[in-house]
């Protein structure tokens, strides 16, 4: 199936023109999702939307009416599709995340350091603790599950 043949549906990421009355064009690409899902902010665009329910079923070339608004239509550049993420998608996410939270609290404490030295006297950021507590942190999150 050539990529110019995939019908639209729900996980399909689509770039499409908005076209308004006086035939100005923007470009949008989103990931048409269930509401549970929805967050345009990320470029994930409820199919229950109207652009979402007008879209379903076509395919990139298509030229589809769109009266909403200033908007006349939607010309459908390209489809593809929606990448299921892999099985450890989660983890690795968890694991972004607690690499994250240890790099805030040293550049916090090193932050600290630095503003109470010119207050209150010299303060000595221990890095190496402080990796070692973020490294018994992280045994413990994975013991418990």
């Amino acid at each position: 199936m050539d990529i110019e043949d995939i019908i639209i549906a729900r996980h399909s990421k689509v770039l499409v023109e908005l076209i308004d009355l006086s035939g100005a064009a923007e470009q949008i690409m989103f990931t048409l999702v269930e509401s549970k899902q929805a967050d345009f902010k990320s470029n994930l665009l409820d199919e229950n939307t109207p652009l979402g329910r007008a879209l379903i079923g076509h395919q990139a070339g298509d030229v589809v009416p769109y009266k909403i608004g200033d908007l006349k239509e939607v010309h459908i550049l390209s489809v593809e599709r929606w990448e299921i993420a892999s099985p450890d998608a989660a983890e690795k996410r968890r694991e972004t995340v607690r690499k994250a939270e240890a790099q805030s609290e040293i550049i916090n404490q090193l932050n600290f350091a630095t503003a109470s030295g010119s207050k209150w006297g010299d303060y000595d950021v221990d890095v190496e603790k402080l990796m070692d507590q973020r490294q018994k942190k992280e045994d413990d999150e994975t013991a418990d599950v």
